[in-house]
């Protein structure tokens, strides 16, 4: 796979015999956390998407290859596609041992294109092997196209109805409904790109009735508090906005005495979400943070999270009996 410096591309694969390769949300996160490490050196993402059983990029080059620093000062050079192969082989062993599974998970090659606008270059172009087809419309080149390609990649699966409705894509950094940290959006807009998104957006939400929530959420930690509570923060962060975070408090646990002081304060957002859909999101972070539910009711926890206002109306009856959420509360100016 040649990647040359100063061009963009898209990159894909999928899983060996189209088997699945995302078997959790976790699975998800950690493949992003690893295009972070491991691409970010080398290449600006404009847009990506992972399937259940495939993933797609679209790249620009900054540099083929980039020097580390070994131990004693020693330095090597590493390629980006020695870099893709280590992302590759780093996650199938996770998932090899967490499935209990054997042999290849991707394909053996790593696919490219070159997002390129010749005149000799066909309006389309084919992937048999893959089994990728984008056809370029006049007026649009390689590029724009290919973005939308790939955002629109869980719509033409079936997975969901509208691209917004699919977390595990760029489509909700695009539109704003997410600050992902990942998209190079100076890039971006250099390219006049991300404004297209943001105005197929708001005919989006004219059309459609999206609206914006606000919402003040409790947290609660007393393991590893300080660490949990700085995690949650930056997940949260990624999936709406964050508008003001109240300081921590320490309390002292309800219940169950014989367990470490809470860590408690609250943390004022704004989404697009729906309750529900929030409830979930919360839910997902606490999964992700090591919440152990088969505990008792009152017991030591990595992160509790709960919706107490909800568009200004008190949600949760713990606002009334709690005085660490009206004190947060007040000190972030009320609900």
């Amino acid at each position: 796979m040649d990647l040359t410096a100063g061009y963009y591309y898209h990159v894909f694969n999928r899983g060996n015999n189209s088997n699945k390769i995302f078997f959790t949300r976790d699975n998800y996160l950690f493949f992003l956390r690893k295009m972070n490490e491991l691409i970010s050196p080398y290449a600006s993402f404009l847009s990506w998407c992972l399937m259940p059983n495939h993933f797609h990029w679209v790249i620009y080059i900054r540099r083929e290859s980039h020097t580390l620093t070994q131990s004693e000062g020693m330095t090597k050079q590493r390629t980006i596609n020695q870099s893709i192969g280590i992302l590759l082989r780093s996650y199938t062993r996770a998932i090899q041992k967490q499935q209990n599974l054997s042999g290849s998970l991707f394909q053996k090659h790593t696919k490219s294109k070159a997002l390129i606008d010749e005149i000799e270059i066909e309006p389309s172009y084919w992937d048999s092997a893959f089994g990728t087809i984008i056809n370029i419309p006049e007026g649009k080149n390689y590029l724009e196209t290919c973005i939308e390609y790939v955002h629109q990649n869980p719509v033409y699966s079936g997975l969901v109805n509208n691209a917004d409705e699919w977390e595990f894509s760029s489509f909700r950094d695009y539109i704003g409904l997410r600050k992902g940290k990942l998209i190079d959006y100076d890039l971006l807009r250099k390219e006049n790109i991300i404004f297209h998104a943001q105005e197929k957006s708001h005919t989006l939400t004219q059309s459609e009735g999206m609206t914006t929530n606000t919402s003040i959420i409790s947290i609660g930690s007393n393991i590893d508090a300080e660490i949990n509570i700085s995690k949650m923060l930056e997940i949260l962060g990624n999936e709406v906005e964050i508008i003001k975070v109240s300081s921590m408090l320490k309390t002292k646990p309800i219940g169950i005495e014989n367990q470490p002081d809470f860590t408690n304060g609250v943390v004022k957002i704004s989404t697009s979400r729906s309750k529900k859909d929030l409830k979930s999101l919360l839910k997902a972070i606490e999964n992700q943070l090591g919440r152990n539910r088969k505990g008792p009711k009152f017991g030591p926890r990595t992160m509790d999270l709960d919706i107490v206002v909800w568009n200004g109306k008190i949600v949760d009856e713990d606002y009334y009996t709690r005085d660490f959420l009206r004190q947060s509360i007040d000190e972030i100016g009320g609900y």
